[in-house]
């Protein structure tokens, strides 16, 4: 992964008119930060609520949050026939969805840059990665990939964050690079995007694993464990889809996944903690909990073995007790690393 140096100011290049589809809590972050840099943006919403809360400066996800830059919002996607650039900031599950509206409204050659990270159930393949789901779909428009270690939070505090672009078109992805340039993210572009749709998706899954370890008091050293070795399930079932090892060490694979394991300001991790403590958790806090079963399938059809992945499926999915998913996975043969 090797950064693209730009001499950008807010000042020599005209800013672009970005669209972001979601008014959550990362939607919003990504909107105040190109507002940050100078650029026009408009924020696609379902709701007139959301419309009302982002004018005040507001994200009803984060209420606690001092207020930011108001965002000009719309429930109308004829906004999308005049954008320069496409943010999809909803839940894997909606992607498909929006995924044509876009195609009905926007013009063509117009970026659109997925954002959510996971991965949706498919019967022939078991699980498609966000990049597969795109392809059919977006035949017209040149798909990226924005992922990386990055809390909607902070981002909206303006704190700073580096993250991974990932696009096969090097002029829009210095283009989108530049229009974050003057706020608070600093794009890395890559050109491995089923490397960085990849991470971001597992990460999730082991961040819940690693939440699991901690809730049921296993210690730090097999929260390490867990960290290390689903890093490795990472690799091995990137490599099998054809994306470069060192995607998987960088910002959009292992950067990702020491933020998603650091404790419970992350949401996976969240969730893994309390199951660990064997309380019931929030269905809407892990994007990994969605993610598992079609995960699994998928390393199932390419018969890959991911035990992690494979123990919190069981667990989240087919009710197998976590203590004996726990037991059998330190039961496992030991090898080499």
């Amino acid at each position: 992964m090797t950064p693209m140096t730009t001499s950008h100011t807010a000042t020599n290049i005209p800013p672009l008119q970005h669209v972001v589809i979601g008014g959550g809590s990362w939607g919003t972050a990504i909107g105040v930060a190109l507002m940050r840099g100078g650029q026009s943006v408009t924020m696609l919403v379902r709701d007139s609520a959301t419309i009302s809360l982002l004018a005040g400066g507001k994200c009803r996800q984060l209420p606690d949050l001092e207020p930011v830059a108001p965002l000009s919002a719309t429930l109308d996607p004829a906004c999308l026939a005049t954008a320069d650039a496409i943010y999809v900031v909803v839940p894997v599950s909606a992607t498909r969805q929006i995924l044509g509206v876009i195609a009905a409204h926007a013009r063509p050659h117009t970026p659109v840059i997925l954002c959510a990270k996971g991965i949706v159930a498919d019967a022939e393949h078991g699980g498609l990665i966000m990049t597969e789901l795109a392809a059919a779909d977006m035949r017209d428009c040149p798909v990226m990939i924005l992922s990386g270690p990055s809390f909607a939070d902070e981002v909206l505090m303006g704190l700073p964050a580096a993250i991974t672009l990932a696009t096969n078109d090097a002029a829009a992805g210095q283009r989108i690079q530049n229009a974050f340039a003057d706020g608070n993210i600093r794009l890395y572009v890559n050109d491995d995007l089923g490397g960085v749709a990849i991470g971001g998706a597992m990460k999730n899954v082991i961040a819940i694993a690693a939440g699991c370890a901690v809730g049921l008091g296993l210690g730090d050293n097999a929260k390490a464990a867990i960290i290390t070795r689903g890093l490795a399930e990472i690799a091995r079932f990137a490599t099998a889809m054809g994306a470069r090892q060192e995607t998987v060490y960088g910002l959009s694979g292992a950067g990702d996944l020491a933020l998603s394991c650091a404790g419970p300001h992350s949401r996976n991790m969240a969730y893994g903690l309390a199951l660990g403590k064997g309380e019931t958790p929030d269905p809407r806090l892990a994007e990994g909990r969605h993610s598992v079963a079609a995960l699994s399938a998928r390393a199932a059809k390419m018969d890959l073995d991911l035990p992690i992945t494979t123990a919190v499926d069981r667990v989240i999915n087919h009710g197998d007790n976590l203590a004996d998913v726990v037991a059998g996975l330190l039961a496992r043969k030991v090898g080499t690393e």
